[in-house]
């Protein structure tokens, strides 16, 4: 992977929800206070319960959070993409020692920017509305959080499976004159964990969809042959 240059870092965080809302000089200052990090895939950035030291920004690759039960079972919380941070709610613990809620591992390669809770603090006192943007950032992720346990709650693992796909395509009609296509930018097994289940189950409703020819799938993308009857399976009527 090749060195990340100053002028990429700032083209990541100038799309990054709270990043993006600081003038670029403040900008600029906030990424000398970091540190740039290059990982291989399958890194362990932290565990849960390790002690905190700062949050990430992902500049290239891909990273996911999770926590795993007693009996070893992974339930991803959410999987990171470029231009995306995450481990920042620590920041805002009344504790004096808190510590990383969930785990975090490298899917691939991936290139990140650590920002060392003290210093960053720092930034926060003289920059106050940045406070108000990362504040907003994590009530989003909340009610992100809220719709995956309703999801896992009250709906079963194809229906599940169904609404991740037609949130890719928001914008596509119900009847496209060409199928749309889904690329799996994650390994099924984190998928299966992303939507509460185990890869098993994810294959048979991968095989149902595409017998009741709504889906076609390969292994690395997913064809809504059938728009309409997957928003259909979403529905709550």
């Amino acid at each position: 992977m090749p060195p990340v240059s100053c002028d990429q870092i700032d083209a990541v965080m100038a799309d990054h929800d709270f990043f993006g809302g600081v003038e670029a000089k403040a900008r600029a200052a906030l990424i000398e206070q970091g540190t740039v990090r290059e990982v291989e895939a399958g890194t362990i950035l932290f565990h849960r319960g390790d002690a905190y030291r700062g949050f990430y920004l992902l500049l290239e690759g891909a990273v996911h959070i999770y926590r795993l039960s007693s009996e070893g079972r992974m339930l991803v919380l959410h999987v990171i993409r470029p231009a995306e941070s995450f481990a920042e709610v620590p920041l805002f613990e009344e504790r004096t020692d808190p510590g990383y809620p969930a785990t975090a591992e490298a899917l691939e390669d991936s290139a990140l920017l650590f920002f060392p809770a003290d210093r960053f603090l720092e930034f926060v006192d003289a920059h106050p509305r940045t406070a108000l943007h990362m504040l907003g950032q994590m009530a989003r992720r909340l009610r992100a959080a809220v719709r995956q346990l309703d999801a896992i709650s009250l709906r079963d693992v194809q229906e599940r499976l169904a609404q991740r796909l037609v949130e890719q395509v928001p914008t596509v009609s119900d009847d496209p004159d060409t199928a749309p296509t889904v690329t799996l930018d994650v390994p099924k097994s984190v998928l299966a964990a992303e939507l509460g289940t185990v890869p098993e189950t994810l294959s048979r409703a991968l095989r149902s969809l595409e017998e009741k020819d709504l889906i076609q799938s390969e292994p690395s993308e997913i064809a809504l042959t059938d728009v309409r009857g997957l928003r259909r399976m979403t529905c709550d009527d």
